[in-house]
């Protein structure tokens, strides 16, 4: 299933590679405890999801059709897109019923940082157009395509494959408090399964995409304030 090069651990199946991709989306986290305001968070973001994804393009270039999901960024049918969009409805609606569990969650565990105020409205504008994009892309390709694919690579069963990449996706929200990580596991769940029935991955990188943004556009908590005024 992996070419002549897996002879060595540079290959789609070894897990020290793993660590190098997955480890910066941990690390990030300490780097925003110690440097907490908002340019050095947005430069510390990217810099480590570019460093992620480049270092993933160096362990697969190679190998993109032998993976069991091969790479796949092709337009989705309107059923697929229809899938994704799905999938952001239950995120957006997830969040507003489950918000005053997350932030009690958050609010009585080790959070430790929290996304900063914007300084710079150009900065701020970018972040949020172009920047939740890249999200979108980063995360989808390292833990739904590449996490997902080595896992199976490994002998994992699909169901144990999406679980273990979702509780690690989970996980990388740490920093944030157990509410944070409760909803993101909850949302690479949802990601994983579209992932894994579209075979496809602009299908999880718009959904994850149009989530992030219509979050933090203020979508999410406009309509929490609604929400709770109706219960």
């Amino acid at each position: 299933m992996v070419s002549d090069q897996s002879n060595g651990w540079w290959r789609p199946d070894a897990l020290l590679p793993a660590v190098f991709i997955i480890g910066p989306f941990f690390f990030n986290k300490l780097i925003y405890i110690y440097f907490p305001g908002y340019p050095a968070f947005v430069a510390a973001d990217y810099a480590c999801r570019i460093f992620s994804l480049a270092f993933l393009y160096l362990l697969l270039r190679n190998e993109p059709t032998s993976l069991p999901i091969p790479w796949r960024l092709a337009m989705p049918s309107t059923k697929k897109l229809l899938t994704a969009l799905i999938g952001t409805v239950t995120l957006i609606s997830a969040n507003v019923v489950g918000a005053t569990f997350i932030q009690y969650l958050n609010a009585h565990s080790w959070r430790v940082t929290r996304f900063p105020l914007p300084t710079n409205s150009a900065l701020q504008y970018f972040d949020g157009t172009v920047g939740m994009v890249f999200v979108g892309l980063s995360e989808e390709v390292v833990f739904r395509f590449y996490l997902i694919n080595l896992l199976l690579l490994r002998g994992m069963s699909p169901a144990m494959a999406i679980i273990a990449s979702t509780l690690i996706f989970g996980g990388i929200h740490w920093s944030y408090g157990a509410g944070a990580v409760v909803f993101a596991t909850l949302a690479g769940l949802v990601l994983s399964i579209i992932f894994m029935s579209t075979r496809n991955l602009i299908a999880p990188i718009i959904a994850h995409a149009a989530y992030d943004a219509f979050y933090f556009a203020g979508g999410v908590a406009f309509l929490w304030r609604i929400y709770s005024r109706a219960w």
